[in-house]
């Protein structure tokens, strides 16, 4: 891998962010947005605890974010 096209830093509106930023927020969007769906359809009844469940889907995303859209 070419590490000179990996950004180490992102600027936003002038203020520099670490590439993990915005992919934890695209991961917690992507995560908010699945369970939004879960729950409409009625198959979040099927989960054991919903507040541990929804944080490993955070943490899923964020990789899947990280590994496929932003490279961090």
């Amino acid at each position: 891998m070419n590490m000179q096209h990996i950004p180490m830093e992102l600027s936003f509106v002038g203020i520099y962010v670490s590439p993990l930023m915005p992919a934890v927020m695209l991961g917690l969007f992507s995560a908010w947005l699945i369970t939004r769906i879960l729950n409409r359809f009625d198959l979040a009844r099927f989960v054991w605890y919903p507040p541990l469940f929804f944080l490993a889907l955070v943490v899923i995303c964020t990789s899947a974010v990280g590994k496929f859209i932003i490279p961090f």
